[in-house]
């Protein structure tokens, strides 16, 4: 019957925006009836090391949320084209059209809201799918009413969409929270984008949102504009649903900067659109010829992917802990824990695109083994890229390419670099002061010289279609030479000893020797 279309990133944007948003998405779940309904999250720029909105809350989702929600997830680098025009990090127009386009094509309707919305049918024995199902064609709107932070914060449970409801009903009586803010036509209320239930058809025809709105804010009132000289009026659902809004501006939201908040132009794209249609994006809306990422909650999960990686390179372990130190004496031992260690790495590149070519320099044979019976197992289709310079790795493991460093690395997305001793066994992890083998030296060489290289050359050895910085993954770098020399080169936070990876991109160029900064020259 109705897709209901929202957007939005894995941050925090304005006030407790977890809980906000589970609240939501659960209550627009709970007032679907009809087997094609369904809520459509674009997830737009959320840092490739992170999993999605929807997915870190999962946990606070209803089993019926995540039945109906379907994620599109828009990649960083999938808007760094956009990057140098807007200070936005998530674009609504752009998000909106790209839920559009995907959307069910046997749902008469469009719901546009926000990711804080409750919306109550005024008859509770009827759901929003019967309301739209038995509405006549148009465009329709309604007014949003506040519920203080309070009460939402403190007495909604995010798993009871409805109680929530039943407590709306309550207090928007007791509390006289139905106020009606009418707005200047065709904008018919106040904060009018909290609802505007539209034809999917209309959508179409209109050219979708008008992706030249980058600065923020009324895009909902230039749909408005649009949609009433393609239909001729704007009705409303008042006699039939309330909309509420969790109200959180105590705290600013980034966007909201007060009185000098940037805005696309009211009159451009309010008071002087005089058609409905956009003919230069006619072709373009929604990026109908770009690969976009679907994300199913109620299908494998990240942590099912995690764990069936893992579950396949490594065995359970036979003692309750295990024992190392960080002690200074020991900084030249470069043992380390590949059981304990190869989670921590496997967290670091598993929300990447499961196409994603990674390139591995390494030293330890059962490293490589390890990690690419883990990566085949979390669902990687993209190559593990390994350079010949690296000497003594297995070959012929299925998914490995082999090659010359120069060949591989303008074809590298990720980088993991690791930093261990070749003639370490795997069931000896402790470090005793263990000194490095003349072949260890070696191979340890040939690796701090290709990470040197790679980083220091980042940007003008990435592959063309890629815009953005690559990630580089540092293995055994913390507490041991590798540490500083590895840091020199890229930005990373610094973790504690029992993770053994480091993990960011690529610092403006260092000039180092033996491994100390002097200087930073900046690419020009």
């Amino acid at each position: 019957m109705f897709s209901v279309i929202i957007y939005g990133r894995n941050d925090s944007h304005g006030y407790n925006l977890h809980k906000r948003a589970a609240i939501s998405f659960n209550a627009l779940a709970e007032v679907m009836s009809d087997p094609d309904d369904e809520i459509l999250f674009v997830d737009y720029n959320t840092p490739d090391d992170h999993p999605t909105f929807p997915e870190a809350i999962a946990d606070t989702l209803t089993e019926k949320a995540k039945k109906v929600m379907r994620i599109f997830r828009v990649r960083p680098e999938q808007h760094a084209h956009l990057k140098n025009k807007t200070h936005l990090v998530a674009l609504e127009s752009q998000s909106r059209n790209i839920a559009l386009r995907r959307s069910n094509p046997k749902n008469r309707w469009i719901l546009y809201t926000n990711t804080d919305m409750l919306l109550t049918s005024r008859n509770p024995k009827e759901s929003l799918s019967d309301i739209l199902g038995a509405l006549p064609d148009g465009f329709y709107q309604i007014p949003r009413f506040e519920i203080p932070e309070m009460l939402w914060e403190a007495a909604f449970d995010r798993k009871d969409p409805v109680g929530n409801l039943a407590k709306l009903r309550d207090w928007s009586v007791r509390f006289h929270l139905n106020q009606v803010v009418h707005n200047f036509m065709p904008m018919r209320y106040d904060a009018l984008g909290d609802f505007q239930a539209c034809l999917r058809e209309d959508m179409f025809a209109i050219h979708g949102f008008d992706e030249d709105m980058i600065l923020g804010w009324h895009c909902d009132s230039n749909l408005a504009a649009r949609l009433a000289l393609y239909r001729g009026r704007v009705d409303t659902l008042i006699d039939k649903a309330f909309g509420y809004h969790c109200d959180h501006t105590r705290v600013a939201a980034a966007n909201n900067k007060g009185r000098k908040t940037t805005m696309n132009s009211h009159d451009r794209f309010i008071w002087n659109v005089s058609t409905p249609y956009i003919p230069n994006q006619a072709e373009t809306w929604g990026w109908p010829d770009v690969e976009i990422e679907e994300v199913r909650l109620d299908r494998e999960t990240s942590y099912e992917r995690f764990t069936a990686g893992l579950g396949l390179a490594i065995k359970p372990a036979t003692v309750p802990f295990t024992h190392t130190s960080c002690e200074w004496h020991l900084f030249d031992d470069l043992t380390y824990d590949l059981p304990h260690t190869l989670p921590f790495v496997c967290d670091q590149v598993l929300t990447y695109p499961r196409t994603t070519a990674v390139m591995l320099a390494a030293t330890r044979p059962a490293f490589v083994e390890s990690f690419a019976t883990a990566w085949r197992g979390m669902g990687f289709t993209g190559p593990i890229l390994v350079p010949q310079e690296c000497e003594g790795l297995p070959a012929g493991l299925p998914g490995v390419t082999s090659g010359p460093f120069a060949d591989l690395v303008k074809k590298t997305d990720l980088f993991v670099f690791e930093f261990g001793l070749a003639s370490q066994k795997v069931d000896d992890p402790t470090r005793v002061g263990r000194e490095a083998s003349s072949t260890d030296k070696k191979r340890l060489k040939a690796v701090e010289k290709l990470f040197r290289e790679a980083a220091s050359t980042e940007a003008d050895t990435r592959p063309a279609r890629r815009r953005l910085a690559r990630r580089f993954i540092g293995v055994n770098v913390i507490y041991n030479k590798y540490w500083p020399i590895f840091t020199d080169y890229v930005g990373a936070n610094i973790n504690p000893f029992c993770s053994q990876v480091l993990a960011g991109s690529p610092l403006p160029e260092p000039t180092t020797v033996r491994g100390k900064i002097l200087r930073f020259r900046k690419r020009a």
